[in-house]
């Protein structure tokens, strides 16, 4: 770097970087061909200059992502020599600063929660929620980190963190990042219970992790503080455990991945596998489309049970009344046993429309519950729809003159109900065996490209 260039960025002197510019146009361009070198932000960020690096950084956004000849970028320089304010400036700058990867993998977030900067991780979490992702060069998280440099404050904020996020997915999020191994196999449970943190382990026994994970030795975080019974609060941190529901390795029964290929497919995952390629070959324009029919569907078969075909016989006073009542319309030879709010038509042909409008109903509804999306969504679809069933099945019994429909009106409805429970139960545990599936090859393909993960 120009001399010049390297005295205005120690000093933090604006007007001369201009002079600079003026008298060598091309003075940041020479800079920025080299892979890794000092930029006048380098430096400038390392004497804690904030307008000057700002305003290197307007001139050059490419600096900001520069890493020199030791690997560190002009936010780690900045973080390493305190300057705090400097860092949220270049996080308001660019919030994916928060990401960039310097020795070793680590990010700026990872060098917060090491030095037990617990303001400085809630606004990286806060500006870039996708940073708790990044693992470093030996697949550690920000957790592991946390707990490796005893910073329990930090580890508290993280978790804290994850279980109040509402972004899409958060709950993935949650048990992904919590569940994450290191190199070593380890979750940050297993690296809490090895350096002996009871605070840690029991604030991590209180979330969604996985209490009885293994690490690449087939060992649960039980087997190794029994392994450690020597340490002081080894004991502690067991009965939390026991408590907790923890187990040894041996209990834990697990399935590899390919003993799980090798064995033969059941009728119940063919089933399963066949719903899910074809909802994935459903596109979202043809989903919404078919949703609306289904919506009408349903809809329409509601309205002709609340007014059938013909009507209902009509009357005030007891059912005796009514069918004193009723005996005056001589073109219904069911007339004379009929009450009020029966149906008026035939027999035989309400047979056909209470078979007609009834299946039409149920498969209309079968068919919005699997046309929505799955997750807690079709939570709050499915119960609506389940009090509209019950609506459509009091409905029908009030129209129904017939004790055996009426049976017939209650139990549809309930083998429709156990059907679609035993499908989504099929559903879903091949939905957990896929993700099992992939959880089990994370330990070979960590992450892929700089901060994004398989």
């Amino acid at each position: 770097m120009n001399n010049s260039l390297l005295a205005a960025a120690q000093v933090g002197d604006i007007d001369l970087l201009y002079k600079l510019i003026q008298m060598q146009p091309y003075v940041l361009e020479h800079t920025d061909f080299m892979p890794f070198v000092d930029t006048p932000l380098h430096v400038a960020a390392a004497a804690g200059h904030a307008s000057f690096a700002t305003e290197v950084m307007r001139l050059k956004p490419s600096f900001a992502w520069k890493l020199n000849q030791c690997g560190l970028s002009p936010m780690h320089l900045a973080l390493q020599n305190k300057h705090h304010r400097m860092v949220c400036r270049f996080m308001e700058i660019n919030k994916d600063l928060v990401r960039i990867k310097g020795r070793e993998g680590l990010t700026p977030l990872h060098i917060a929660a090491q030095t037990g900067r617990t303001d400085l991780v809630a606004k990286f979490l806060s500006a870039c929620p996708d940073s708790i992702e990044d693992v470093t060069v030996r697949s550690e998280t920000t957790l592991h980190i946390a707990v490796k440099h005893n910073q329990f404050q930090v580890l508290e904020v993280l978790v804290g963190w994850l279980q109040r996020n509402c972004q899409r997915h958060a709950k993935n999020r949650e048990k992904r990042v919590l569940n994450w191994q290191d190199e070593a196999g380890n979750t940050v449970l297993h690296l809490s219970v090895l350096k002996v943190l009871p605070q840690a382990v029991k604030l991590l026994i209180d979330s969604n992790i996985d209490i009885n994970g293994k690490n690449f030795e087939e060992s649960t975080a039980l087997d190794i503080v029994e392994i450690n019974q020597t340490e002081a609060h080894s004991a502690e941190i067991r009965d939390m455990l026991v408590r907790g529901g923890a187990l040894r390795g041996f209990s834990v029964a697990t399935t590899t991945l390919v003993e799980e290929l090798r064995t033969k497919i059941t009728f119940n995952e063919r089933i399963a596998i066949s719903v899910t390629r074809l909802r994935k070959r459903i596109s979202n324009d043809t989903r919404n489309a078919l949703l609306v029919v289904a919506i009408l569907f349903a809809t329409n078969t509601y309205e002709a049970v609340r007014s059938p075909p013909g009507g209902v016989y009509q009357g005030e006073g007891s059912a005796m009344n009514s069918k004193k009542i009723s005996t005056s319309f001589k073109h219904s030879e069911y007339a004379a046993t009929q009450e009020i709010g029966k149906v008026v038509m035939k027999m035989q042909i309400f047979n056909w429309f209470w078979s007609f409008n009834t299946f039409s109903c149920y498969l209309s509804i079968l068919m919005i519950c699997f046309l929505m999306p799955r997750g807690r969504i079709s939570v709050f679809v499915t119960l609506p729809l389940s009090i509209f069933s019950g609506c459509y099945v009091f409905s029908m019994l009030v129209i129904s003159p017939s004790f055996r429909l009426n049976t017939a009106t209650v139990v549809l409805p309930c083998v429709f109900t156990l059907f679609y429970c035993w499908g989504s139960s099929i559903y879903f545990r091949l939905a957990k065996k896929l993700k099992m599936y992939a959880h089990k090859q994370k330990d070979t393909f960590k992450f892929v490209g700089g901060n994004r993960w398989l």
